[in-house]
């Protein structure tokens, strides 16, 4: 949240911005680590009929510039950020179940 809140401030309205940590990994590596972080297994698997050719399996944003802009930096690691906004959605999903019942 502070990263916005640092774009709201320091950052030229209109100007695109990339905010976000330094790890890359492809979409099945992201898969692997939501799986790992389940209470229960997951089962997964690919779908060829869903695969373009033309996809791009991994990308690199630069957040130089809003480095730059507002002196940010992240503070917790990919995988704590992963795992933080998991248990929120634990969180909200046991609400949701207490208050069915």
């Amino acid at each position: 949240m502070r990263a916005y809140w640092d774009a709201a401030l320091y950052c030229t309205p209109g100007e695109a911005y990339n905010i976000g940590g330094k790890t890359t990994m492809t979409v099945g590596q992201f898969l692997d680590l939501l799986k790992s972080l389940a209470k229960t297994p997951i089962p997964s698997r690919v779908d060829p009929a869903l695969l373009r050719p033309a996809d791009v399996t991994l990308q690199i944003p630069s957040t130089e510039k809003f480095e730059k802009a507002t002196g940010w930096k992240p503070q917790y690691s990919f995988e704590e950020s992963v795992r933080f906004l998991l248990d929120h959605w634990r969180r909200e999903a046991a609400k949701e179940i207490a208050g069915a019942i």
